[in-house]
C-alpha cells in the first residue's frame, strides 16, 4: 500500500488489471500526489488501471476530475485505460452527473470493469540503459538505429533518431542520473521514451518575448506526433509518440 496525499493506495491484480483500493479525503491537497501516483500505476502497462472509489471522500465534483487528468495524461503513452468503480448509489450517481463519466467509465463491481476492458493491441519493446555521460548519446542512436531496421519501420527512422537523441542528451546534461531507453511499436506507433532519477518534470517553457526555451524539447515537439512527461519512482519518464503507419497495417508492423 502506498499513500498519496492524505488518500492511501491498496493495490492489486485481477485479469491482467491493476485494482487501486483508494480510501482517504480527495481534496486540493491529495489531489495532485493522488494524480501522480495513479499515472505511476500505469507505466508497467496493465490492461487497465481500475480505481475503487467508495472509500474515498470526494470534497467536491472538481476533485473527481483527477481521474479524467490521469485518462487524458495517459491516453496516447502508456496507452492505458482508466475505469472507476463504485458499489454505492449514490457515489455512482455523483459521478454519473459530473463531466469526468464522459471520459472515465464507472462500472457497479470490479468484474464487471474487467470484462469490460478489451485486449490490448499487441506491443513489441526494448530496452537498454546508459551511463550519463556523452558517449551515451550515440550510443542510444546507434540502439535505436537496429530496432528500426529489425521492426521494418526505417521510414520513420530519422525522426526516430532525432528524438532519441534529445531525450538521451537532455537526461544526460539534466538529470546527471542512470537513464533507461524504451522503445515500443505497439498500433502503428513508436514510443521513443527515456527513464532517469531526476524527479523535476521537463517542460518547454516560453521565455518573455515569446520565445520558447528548452532547445531540445523544442526538437522533440517539431518532430513527434504527441510528447509528454510522466512521474515515475525515483524520477521520470519523457516521452514521445510518432505514427510509423496507418492503424490497418499495424497487424503486419507488429508480427
Amino acid at each position: 500500500m502506498n499513500t498519496a496525499g492524505e488518500v492511501s493506495i491498496r493495490q492489486r491484480r485481477a485479469g491482467g488489471c491493476t485494482i487501486a483500493g483508494l480510501t482517504g479525503r480527495l481534496d486540493g491537497r491529495s489531489y495532485g500526489e493522488l494524480r501522480d501516483a495513479l499515472i505511476q500505476l500505469t507505466l508497467d502497462q496493465p490492461r487497465a488501471l481500475i480505481a475503487e472509489i467508495d472509500g474515498l471522500e470526494i470534497t467536491s465534483e472538481p476533485a473527481l476530475t483527477v481521474f479524467s487528468a490521469v485518462r487524458t495524461r495517459t491516453n496516447s503513452w502508456p496507452g492505458v485505460p482508466v475505469l472507476l468503480v463504485a458499489r454505492d448509489r449514490a457515489r455512482r450517481a455523483m459521478v454519473t452527473a459530473s463531466a469526468v463519466h464522459r471520459f472515465v467509465p464507472l462500472h457497479s463491481c470490479v468484474e464487471s470493469a474487467v470484462g469490460a476492458v478489451a485486449e490490448p493491441p499487441v506491443r513489441r519493446r526494448r530496452g537498454a540503459g546508459f551511463p550519463p555521460v556523452a558517449a551515451s548519446s550515440p550510443a542510444a542512436r546507434r540502439f535505436t538505429q537496429e530496432t528500426c531496421r529489425e521492426w521494418n519501420i526505417g521510414h520513420r527512422q530519422e525522426d526516430a533518431l532525432g528524438i532519441a537523441t534529445e531525450l538521451v542528451e537532455n537526461a544526460v546534461t539534466h538529470a546527471g542520473s542512470p537513464l533507461e531507453l524504451r522503445l515500443e511499436l505497439r498500433d502503428g506507433h513508436l514510443t521513443i521514451a527515456v527513464r532517469d532519477e531526476d524527479p523535476r518534470p521537463a517542460v518547454l517553457r516560453q521565455q518573455p518575448g515569446g520565445r520558447l526555451s528548452g532547445y531540445g524539447l523544442q526538437v522533440i515537439a517539431a518532430l513527434s506526433d504527441t510528447w509528454g512527461c510522466a512521474p515515475a519512482p525515483g524520477g521520470k519518464i519523457v516521452w514521445a509518440v510518432l505514427r510509423v503507419g496507418p492503424r490497418h497495417l499495424a497487424p503486419f508492423l507488429v508480427p
